[in-house]
């Protein structure tokens, strides 16, 4: 089920609101992302016409079965069990000769992005993050194994974007074996894969274990997906927009203020630096994004569901882990935005940096 499909079953259940008036990527997108409690479709944005942005798919528990499949009733015990079920059943992804994503190429000069519609998503954000639901797919340079991961980037130019997250995290371990033989670390990042994805990119997987498997499990069928043209890495043929690139080695670059999960704007200042070499989208695109900062928030619903079945994890000490993993089993959602403000380094992370601790 790619975004368009996800978004048409919306529709049909009824959870699913369309902002057709003008409404600013600056600041405005965001305010109405936080305030409402539905998954929106944004239609004209100020300065894109044509484009599309869609937000908070996942801040309902109704929502969250939709994105798996279920029709949006499924009470949240028989929802548990299914994801147990499937959980047991792993699905190697496929590889085909192109898809969707190639539709529209962008290279060279050409390449911008801010040719997409990227919100500024809060007043307490330094700039514009095109990087908030999206998926990180790299490949550790010494045994090809894949990573998906979840990590914000803020654009900084028309051809580059910080990535941050922790040295700790499998991205940063495969970017250290790369930087370690002088090389550059291919990454892809894309934006709007169907949810599966982004569940198995959000959740807490054993290094080394290949979370396209996850995302086959979690949605019956494996992932499809095509080889990149300018980087070793292959991505889901049905996503909305494909950025190729590359982190550059020996390199450190600024990231933040961002509005983080805990509601507080925080600084990496050890972010790596993403160099895009190709841009592609489907036709009429659609940017997938998220508003954070606030304990109703699409990443705090996601966490909660991936605690009850043993996908989420922190890190930190045991005894932490228990207690946010308690804190989000229970839905007390703002106590868990209190750990993350009052915590040591183990909890001060950005909703993106999934697995890892932060700075």
């Amino acid at each position: 089920m790619d975004l368009r499909a996800f978004i048409d079953r919306l529709k049909n259940e009824g959870l699913f609101e369309e902002i057709s008036r003008p409404v600013d990527w600056k600041y405005e997108l965001g305010e109405i992302t936080r305030k409402q409690r539905v998954p929106l479709l944004f239609t004209q944005i100020k300065d894109y016409p044509g484009h599309r942005v869609f937000t908070n798919g996942m801040v309902l528990p109704e929502t969250v079965r939709v994105g798996l499949g279920l029709s949006s009733k499924t009470d949240m015990g028989a929802l548990l069990d299914e994801v147990r079920r499937r959980l047991q059943k792993p699905l190697a992804p496929r590889i085909q000769e192109t898809g969707p994503i190639f539709e529209n190429v962008r290279e060279g000069p050409r390449m911008d992005l801010l040719s997409l519609p990227v919100p500024q998503w809060s007043h307490r954000d330094a700039g514009r993050y095109i990087g908030t639901w999206h998926v990180n797919v790299s490949r550790d340079p010494v045994d090809g194994t894949y990573n998906l991961g979840v990590y914000r980037m803020q654009v900084l130019g028309p051809r580059q974007a910080t990535l941050s997250t922790s040295p700790k995290s499998h991205l940063g371990m495969h970017f250290a074996k790369a930087e370690k033989m002088g090389q550059p670390l291919e990454v892809a990042t894309v934006i709007g894969a169907g949810e599966a994805v982004a569940m198995a990119a959000a959740a807490g997987y054993p290094c080394g274990k290949d979370e396209y498997e996850l995302a086959g499990a979690l949605e019956k069928r494996p992932v499809q997906l095509v080889k990149c043209r300018t980087i070793g890495v292959a991505v889901p043929a049905e996503a909305e927009i494909l950025l190729e690139g590359y982190l550059k080695p020996g390199v450190r670059v600024v990231d933040g203020p961002y509005l983080d999960y805990a509601g507080l704007a925080n600084t990496n200042p050890q972010a790596y630096l993403f160099e895009v070499t190709r841009i592609s989208h489907r036709t009429n695109p659609i940017f997938r994004g998220a508003a954070v900062g606030h304990p109703q928030a699409e990443d705090i619903q996601l966490f909660s569901v991936l605690s009850r079945v043993g996908l989420f994890d922190f890190h930190g000490s045991r005894l932490r882990r228990a207690l946010q993993i308690l804190m989000l089993r229970e839905k007390l959602f703002r106590p868990f935005q209190w750990a993350g403000r009052i915590g040591p380094g183990m909890l001060r992370r950005t909703p993106s940096e999934k697995k890892d601790p932060s700075r």
